[in-house]
C-alpha cells in the first residue's frame, strides 16, 4: 500500500521532533506504521501497538534506526490517553 491510500484512515503521530518520525494508521488489516521516510516499517495489532507505546516492542525503521518508544521523551509524544482511545482501548475509569 501506498502511503497516499492512507491519508483518508485514522491516524496519529506517535513520534514527532520538527516532523512526523513514526505515524500509526488505522486500517484493517491493523495499524499500520510509518517512519519518517514514508516506509511502511510495521503492521501491528492492537496488543502489538499498546506493547510498543509501553516500551515493550521495538521496531526498526527502513533505515534500520532502532525505536524503543519509552526513550523518548513525552514532548516528542501524543498524549497518553488519546492514543489508547486511537489504539481501542476503553480508557473509562483510567487516571492519566
Amino acid at each position: 500500500m501506498e502511503r497516499k491510500k492512507y491519508t483518508s484512515m485514522p491516524n496519529v503521530v506517535l513520534l514527532n521532533s520538527e516532523g512526523d518520525i513514526l505515524k500509526a494508521f488505522k486500517t484493517e488489516q491493523g495499524f499500520i506504521i510509518l517512519d519518517e521516510h514514508r516506509e511502511t516499517i510495521a503492521t501491528l495489532n492492537e496488543e502489538e501497538i499498546f506493547d510498543f507505546t509501553r516500551g515493550n516492542l521495538e521496531l526498526t525503521d527502513s533505515k534500520g534506526k532502532i525505536f524503543n518508544y519509552m526513550e523518548f521523551p513525552n514532548s516528542m509524544k501524543p498524549n497518553l490517553k488519546m492514543l489508547d482511545e486511537f489504539i481501542g482501548l476503553n480508557t473509562d475509569g483510567l487516571i492519566y
